[in-house]
């Protein structure tokens, strides 16, 4: 009986594949395409990728591959195309609304002029009050407010989320990064963030407002940042990129990218190398969500203040490039 079920089951097997195949092909509308597919052209797109597939399956798999839903290395496991078709669902919720474009392409230049206004995260004052609250009592050091869902899609072995102020430094590392031969492409869009301010800062600048406790607060108006490489390897690589020119180490120091930070804030929700862990929570309302970095040895306290009050908050274990560490740790060079 075990041999015939065995049996059985290979002969099922394409059929559920071809099925789930044909359905992807269905649900994007490129019905008409598959049929311009010739056998040739099956086999100049796949070569050997797929080769225990059936003659429907691996058409509808180029065609899928033409889209690029899917690599040819993909295609000789189940498992991964089905967490990479997944991802791609998971990405019109948004991912794909920020997509700014390659590293080297004109057109990520141009886009990076129209990234995108805060005025709808502005909107969410009730929410923006109850995280300075937190800051009031000392749960939190700061948080950052973006758009809900933003991080949906992305494959987290290949993607860095970075922050920043200005839109001429992102042009320029982003240049940078192609002329350093690093590939990928780009998401960006709005965020609110709100932080202590430190004394040890100097004068404060315009945004710093004060709150009923004394407490001072920078407000900022910044952008998460979404590079997202071709292969894992070149989280390091960029990393050794911004520690050369887009990380200030003195007051006048040359060789940098325009609006360059003493400590730049990036990081990655797998390891890294050279990377501390950290832990970031992310706390939702029903529009947008706001993240905090918090220390391992201060997970407890933050978690506990949240659980009192009903948040709406969940916990991922990242990894952050060292210098930003420093600043969780109330350095800031």
């Amino acid at each position: 009986m075990p041999a015939i079920i065995f049996v059985l089951l290979l002969l099922v097997f394409p059929v559920v594949q071809a099925a789930s195949f044909a359905a992807m092909v269905n649900e994007l509308d490129l019905n008409e395409l598959e049929l311009t597919f010739s056998d040739l052209k099956v086999e100049n797109l796949l070569g050997s990728s797929g080769s225990a597939l059936s003659n429907p399956e691996r058409r509808a798999a180029a065609v899928l591959v033409s889209a690029g839903i899917f690599s040819t290395d993909d295609l000789d496991s189940d498992a991964r195309t089905r967490s990479k078709y997944q991802q791609f669902q998971r990405a019109q919720a948004g991912k794909d609304d920020h997509l700014m474009g390659p590293f080297d392409a004109s057109v990520t230049q141009g886009r990076l002029n129209r990234i995108g206004r805060h005025d709808v995260l502005l909107k969410e004052q009730t929410f923006i009050d109850a995280l300075q609250r937190l800051l009031s009592k000392g749960v939190i050091t700061g948080y950052d407010l973006r758009k809900k869902n933003i991080n949906n899609g992305f494959d987290p072995e290949k993607t860095l989320i970075y922050s920043h102020a200005s839109v001429v430094h992102l042009k320029q590392l982003t240049a940078l990064l192609s002329s350093e031969g690093i590939d990928g492409l780009l998401y960006a869009a709005p965020k609110i963030s709100g932080f202590l301010f430190r004394d040890e800062w100097g004068e404060p600048p315009e945004n710093v407002v004060l709150l009923k406790d004394g407490l001072r607060v920078v407000n900022g108006k910044e952008w998460v940042v979404f590079f997202e490489f071709e292969h894992s390897e070149a989280k390091a690589k960029f990393h050794r990129v911004v520690t050369k020119y887009a990380k200030k180490d003195e007051d006048s120091e040359t060789g940098l990218i325009a609006d360059a930070w003493w400590q730049p804030f990036y990081y990655s929700n797998t390891h890294v190398e050279e990377f501390a862990d950290i832990n970031l929570v992310l706390i939702r309302s029903n529009q947008t969500e706001a993240t905090l970095t918090v220390l391992p040895e201060k997970l407890a306290t933050v978690k506990a203040a949240l659980s009192g009050e009903n948040w709406d908050f969940s916990i991922d274990e990242v990894w952050v490039n060292k210098p930003f560490y420093r600043f969780l740790q109330g350095g800031y060079k």
